[in-house]
């Protein structure tokens, strides 16, 4: 595991370091924010880029430290992780901050977004919606859960339309997108181990 920060120095936790967490430090040190990335594997999929790209970088792998949480003020979760882990929950009762990559994007976006969401078919609509934009003259960028991950589409800042593919566990997490059009394409029973029921899982889904 990395050696352990200060509070002063960490404010800001990214927990997850897949595709989308590597997104999320990737924004976050472009803006000057300082911030510990965690995540429970030994070896997550993004560990040796952040080290190539941020070698000074802390980040504590194989396990989940409770400092880490205790001291963060904000916490960028990735969607594979529910916000109701127990190191998560517990830092949001105490007054943390809870947000996604979907989030920090849309606090940053400059054009107007169509969002897509629902259990089948995103991707293919996403596609479509993207194509006809583009075939109508317009500079479009499409991700999100398909591709690439959103926070990456805001190095175009000639972008005039983005379209985003969004998953129930990117919506848990969102709070302000105010896209200009946004759909469910449909909700049939998907991710029961991560929901309660059907209507919770639908409720995260109406987050669009």
């Amino acid at each position: 595991m990395g050696k352990k920060v200060s509070k002063q120095a960490q404010q800001t936790l990214v927990v997850g370091l897949g595709k989308t967490g590597l997104s999320c430090a990737r924004h976050l040190a472009a803006q000057g924010v300082p911030f510990v990335v965690t995540d429970s594997r030994a070896e997550p999929p993004g560990l040796q880029q952040l080290h190539d790209e941020m070698p000074g970088l802390t980040a504590h792998v194989g396990g989940f430290l409770n400092d880490d949480f205790a001291q963060a003020e904000k916490i960028v979760l990735s969607p594979g992780i529910s916000r109701h882990e127990k190191h998560v929950q517990a830092a949001e009762q105490r007054g943390a901050e809870v947000l996604g990559d979907i989030e920090l994007f849309a606090r940053n976006v400059k054009a107007p977004v169509v969002a897509i969401t629902g259990t089948n078919g995103k991707s293919t609509v996403t596609t479509l919606v993207a194509e006809m934009a583009r075939a109508s003259g317009k500079r479009v960028q499409e991700g999100g859960n398909l591709g690439m991950p959103a926070l990456e589409l805001l190095h175009d800042d000639q972008t005039e339309l983005y379209v985003l593919e969004l998953s129930s566990f990117q919506l848990e997490t969102t709070y302000s997108l105010n896209a200009v059009a946004a759909v469910v394409l449909n909700i049939t029973a998907d991710h029961m181990d991560r929901y309660d029921d059907l209507e919770a899982y639908a409720q995260a889904k109406q987050g669009v």
